[in-house]
């Protein structure tokens, strides 16, 4: 038996101290005040971007995305004009979860993202909202299906696809805080279950690592109305909208105090977050359309023009307008039909001959791609003008401005100069971050080229506010996340300099001296059907537009 103490892990996504702090002091969440109290409190710096797979695959590597190898929810294949859809195979660093299990700790770690297919572990590893799963589906992307289905059978799944986050019509929000609040209660549930049956069959945990995703998905789509400062605020906000955001952390300080009293209060916990939250701004972006106004970007004439539009639509109704039987002859017949549908609405349209420099546009991972000759299929740049073209583009991004010459960006940088690591040519070559406006933070969104009017900034209307398709979301993502210590040892030594500092720290408390280092496990892509329901649930979050 270890030695060392029991160590609970807590993750909070997307939590930050800008809404924790002003709630704790008014008495709001009692069992974080205790921890902060009694323990430590400090920021936690997330990765670049700081966004959910990069930063939670940093949380269990110990590793920067230049080492580990995950960037977003996808990844641009090399030499091709498509894109994969990306899971914890395709990480090169190993986790602290293995590490810890094979060094004679009993793991449970619960809704993590970035963990399917879930790695072996002695105990139970149930993925995050990554995992491809239906409501009858689930227990196989657990590491032992049985003890899923048990725990399950008394609490529910900890995972119900039961929140379409792109469609606000009447009544939505109502509906999807409700949600929010079930899926707390029901991942609490299972958690304390999954607890308990380890316990009673002897194998209690050695180190639990649980994530809560519901501050981040409130945070999205309720900031504006909680947030009185943000300039997408609206006025007309009912009580239930205003409140959404503290009422839902107000049930995951619950959840805090629940599975800690479960644990044992007495043992040492961390609660952290992957990256904080914030207002955004009334101004979405097209990165396309800015380097197309430089003379960097082409698009083709004619029919192509309208490619990626035709695209769009295909991809986002395939999978309502197929009937089951068909959707699953469809996947048999065309392999990865959801990445092949994203690829070409990313990619289509544009005129490679022509075409110096491009962006997937995606708000997860703002960059652009120098079309080089050599590497890419239909690359124009020679490989002597590499340097001179991306610092082209580097300047192109510097210079843009907002209409009263605020700047749309606020750093634009070469790969190398942010990313370290075997796995850096993954990233894009040029990796950019938006600027703030009002302490409103810019959406990166796809080109409407079938706009010809649109400019590369955008001011929404106010019935856009709200966010959705082409909206970005009114709640975005802040480099800033949080980390709380408390038990025995809180305070001792110095708190983790970034997220990616917590692996080694979660060991060392545990007493483990191993460290996480590179794996070379095989690539396990997803099937085609797999493909689509995480396609649909990442459209679903927001996160794919």
């Amino acid at each position: 038996m270890p030695a060392s103490p029991p160590l609970l892990v807590l993750g909070l996504d997307g939590a930050t101290f800008d809404v924790i702090r002003p709630l704790a002091a008014a008495g709001r969440l009692p069992n974080l005040a205790r921890a902060m109290a009694g323990g430590r409190a400090a920021p936690l710096p997330s990765t670049t971007p700081p966004m959910s797979f990069p930063a939670w695959s940093s949380f269990l590597t110990g590793e920067g995305p230049g080492r580990h190898g995950i960037f977003d929810f996808t990844q641009k294949v090399r030499g091709a004009y498509r894109i994969r859809f990306v899971n914890a195979s395709h990480r090169r660093g190993d986790s602290f979860l293995g590490v810890a299990s094979r060094a004679g700790r009993r793991v449970l770690c619960l809704g993590v993202p970035a963990t399917f297919p879930p790695e072996p572990v002695d105990g139970l590893l149930v993925p995050g909202f990554d995992a491809p799963v239906s409501v009858a589906g689930d227990a196989g992307s657990a590491s032992d299906p049985r003890l899923y289905r048990e725990i399950a059978a008394r609490t529910g799944p900890w995972m119900r696809p039961d929140l379409d986050e792109t469609r606000h019509d009447e009544g939505w929000h109502e509906r999807a805080l409700a949600a929010l609040h079930a899926r707390i209660e029901r991942k609490t549930a299972f958690t304390l279950e999954a607890l308990r049956r380890l316990a009673a069959a002897g194998r209690r945990p050695d180190l639990a690592v649980v994530v809560f995703s519901e501050s981040d998905t409130v945070a999205h789509h309720f900031w504006r109305d909680h947030d009185p400062g943000s300039p997408r605020h609206d006025p007309r906000a009912g009580a239930l909208r205003r409140g959404a955001v503290a009422s839902v952390y107000e049930r995951l300080d619950a959840a805090v105090g629940a599975i800690r009293h479960a644990f044992g209060a007495e043992h040492p916990c961390f609660v952290l977050s992957d990256h904080g939250a914030g207002r955004a701004s009334r101004r979405v972006v097209h990165a396309n359309r800015r380097l197309a106004d430089c003379g960097l970007l082409a698009r083709r004439a004619g029919p192509a023009r309208r490619l990626d539009a035709a695209a769009r639509r295909a991809r986002d109704g395939a999978l309502r307008a197929v009937p089951r039987r068909a959707a699953q002859t469809l996947f048999r017949r065309l392999p990865s039909p959801a990445a092949r549908l994203e690829s070409v609405a990313r990619f289509g349209g544009l005129d490679w001959r022509r075409t110096a420099a491009f962006s997937e546009e995606a708000n997860t991972q703002p960059g652009v791609w120098i079309n080089l000759r050599g590497r890419e299929a239909a690359g124009c740049v020679a490989p002597t003008d590499y340097e001179r073209v991306r610092r082209e583009v580097i300047d192109a991004l510097l210079d843009w401005k907002l209409p009263d010459g605020e700047p749309v960006v606020a750093r634009a940088r070469a790969r190398e100069e942010v990313y370290r690591g075997p796995c850096v040519e993954e990233a894009p070559d040029v990796v950019f971050e938006l600027a703030l406006e009002r302490g409103g933070a810019h959406s990166l969104v796809p080109t409407p080229w079938q706009e010809p009017g649109r400019f590369a900034v955008h001011t929404l209307a106010d019935d856009e506010l709200a966010g959705g398709r082409g909206r970005g979301m009114n709640g975005t993502h802040r480099p800033d996340g949080i980390w709380i210590e408390c038990g025995p040892g809180a305070g001792e030594g110095a708190p983790p300099t970034w997220i990616g500092a917590v692996a080694p720290t979660v060991l060392a408390t545990l007493g483990v001296r191993e460290r996480p280092g590179p794996h070379d496990g095989a690539e396990i892509g997803y099937t085609a059907e797999q493909e689509a329901r995480v396609a649909a649930r990442l459209r679903a979050l927001g996160y794919l537009e």
